[in-house]
């Protein structure tokens, strides 16, 4: 999972910075829960075919975080 910040709310979309500087817009829909300028939201990249291995990377990256 990439992490990324909320840079800036506008309109129907939200801007974020990731750690190497970029900055990507996206629709507010693609982003579940209530965006806030600052927030930190996490990333999932996948190629089609290959969203449940992502899914459960997460889901492990998720856990190792728990018992951390």
């Amino acid at each position: 999972m990439l992490n990324a910040k909320i840079a800036k709310i506008e309109g129907d979309n939200i801007t974020l910075s990731v750690p190497d500087g970029q900055t990507w817009v996206v629709p507010i829909s693609a982003l579940e829960g209530k965006p806030a300028e600052g927030l930190s939201v996490g990333v999932i990249l996948a190629v089609p075919g290959s969203e449940d291995a992502a899914r459960q990377k997460l889901a492990k990256d998720i856990l190792n975080e728990l018992i951390q």
